[in-house]
């Protein structure tokens, strides 16, 4: 309750907020304007006048101040509400931890959300209808006795005054005024609370073991609590630091790496099948050595026959002792090395800690059927963290280059998630991860150079091909594109 009126009055603007508190006024007037209608119309024969009587002596001074005092108390429940239940969960851990006395005891009262919510609103409840009695009857005969109104139009104006005292003094107001300083006045009110905690303590196990009885009925208990704090949450608290100058935007994004990096796996940072070059078993240090040289890796899988079966990966480091000896003409098959394996539904994290137990920098990404579906590296997943740190392939041609305003040429191995970053669009695609998988999936045929699609606002000019794959894809977008969509 507390947390949907925070998000209802901080987030909303000023002006909105306004024009509701004018409605809910206007409405009170024109209820109050039929209740007085229907008081002329409803007397039959004339009332004699009743006497007058000054408000001074209906309204004494013992009764405005419990008045007051009763509308301090109500709004100081309502605030309280709001204050505590708007605080986030990472404020109450450094409250309970670094805080003070009343920090700590503020934080201890939220360890028992549901009993402190209870405590407020039975405590809000017996107050506001003790200010009903103390302020509405009297004003009632305020108006009778000392206004000259009929009976039917006193209580209707009564009722009008005091319930615009408890909506707008006694709920709104203090709540609004408290969301921003919802920390400060938790502190400020926890020996009150924990006070009128103890004091209705009685009732409120009364009240909350019917509750709780009433959930055992509807099986409302079986519901999973909340965690601590989500990642969209988390997210939320690292931009805002950001923002207010705590971390940097390295940083930032480094957290929010990690906090990706356990929702992934090494299927979704392969080196796809395609994309692999290998070198055959029969080969020498030689002719390994110009492999080396061509594509500038530092590692290479060594096959026989084929992909699906790969003997060993050979570091081009173990070529030096044999380039120094001279013995160029040495088998490849001497100097490769062990081959890992991992399945492509591995967790990143597991990855991690299997490369760091076999001290291996790669392993062969295998599917369900035993076949290669790619290469994974130690820098792969360091990347996922960290940012690109540079490829051992890295020439002068960039992963993506700017053409122009909107307009970009992308690899066919780009990644979906940074389109749907660089594009500002939501990508409807669960089964592949580049831009050439998804257009494939898309247009549902080997496209060809020159072949164009459209989606959610964002067009795709085929620019280069290889054999069957896309190598090279030109992106042309506007700003303000709509989420999701379809190819055209």
């Amino acid at each position: 309750m507390a947390a949907t009126l925070m998000d209802e009055t901080a987030g909303e603007p000023p002006r909105s907020r306004k024009a509701r508190g004018v409605a809910a006024l206007a409405a009170a007037l024109a209820v109050v304007c039929l209740l007085l209608a229907a008081g002329r119309t409803g007397a039959e024969t004339p009332m004699t006048e009743a006497p007058h009587v000054p408000w001074t002596q209906i309204f004494t001074p013992n009764l405005m101040a419990a008045t007051v005092l009763l509308s301090v108390l109500s709004g100081f429940f309502s605030a309280s509400e709001v204050a505590y239940f708007s605080l986030q969960k990472v404020t109450l851990r450094g409250m309970r931890e670094n805080g003070g006395p009343f920090a700590r005891l503020a934080a201890r009262l939220m360890e028992q959300p549901g009993n402190l919510l209870a405590t407020l609103l039975m405590g809000n409840s017996i107050v506001n209808v003790l200010l009903g009695v103390v302020f509405g009857e009297p004003m009632a005969e305020v108006f009778e006795f000392s206004l000259g109104f009929s009976t039917p139009q006193a209580y209707a104006l009564s009722i009008a005054v005091t319930a615009s005292l408890l909506v707008f003094f006694c709920e709104v107001a203090p709540k609004v005024m408290v969301v921003r300083h919802n920390a400060l006045f938790a502190q400020a009110a926890a020996a009150p609370i924990y006070a009128a905690d103890r004091l209705l303590r009685p009732l409120r196990d009364v009240v909350t073991a019917m509750v709780g009885h009433l959930f055992r009925i509807t099986r409302f208990s079986e519901v999973p609590p909340a965690p601590f704090i989500t990642d969209e949450e988390f997210k939320s608290l690292l931009e805002d630091s950001r923002v207010s100058g705590v971390i940097e935007e390295d940083e930032r994004q480094m957290i929010e790496g990690i906090i990706e990096f356990g929702d992934k796996t090494v299927r979704d940072i392969l080196v796809p099948r395609p994309d692999i070059v290998s070198i055959s078993v029969q080969a020498t240090a030689g002719e390994a050595l110009k492999m080396f040289r061509e594509h500038e890796y530092s590692r290479m899988p060594v096959c026989r026959e084929d992909l699906d079966h790969i003997t060993g990966i050979l570091y081009a480091k173990d070529l030096l002792p044999v380039v120094e000896d001279g013995a160029l003409d040495t088998p490849i098959a001497e100097l490769a090395r062990r081959v890992h394996y991992v399945p492509e539904t591995m967790p990143l994290a597991d990855f991690l800690k299997a490369a760091q137990k076999t001290h291996s920098h790669i392993a062969v990404v295998v599917d369900e059927y035993g076949g290669t579906e790619g290469l994974v590296t130690l820098q792969d997943a360091i990347r996922e963290v960290v940012g690109d740190i540079g490829e051992e392939d890295d020439g002068e041609e960039g992963y993506c280059e700017r053409m122009g305003e909107g307009v970009y040429c992308v690899d066919g191995t780009y990644s979906l998630l940074e389109l749907e970053k660089l594009a500002g669009i939501t990508v409807d695609d669960e089964e592949h991860t580049t831009v050439a998988g998804f257009i494939m999936a898309q247009v549902e045929k080997i496209p060809q150079v020159g072949d164009e699609m459209e989606y959610s606002g964002v067009r795709f000019r085929i620019e280069e091909t290889c054999e069957k794959r896309v190598t090279r894809v030109r992106i042309e977008f506007d700003g303000g594109l709509d989420k999701g969509g379809d190819a055209a």
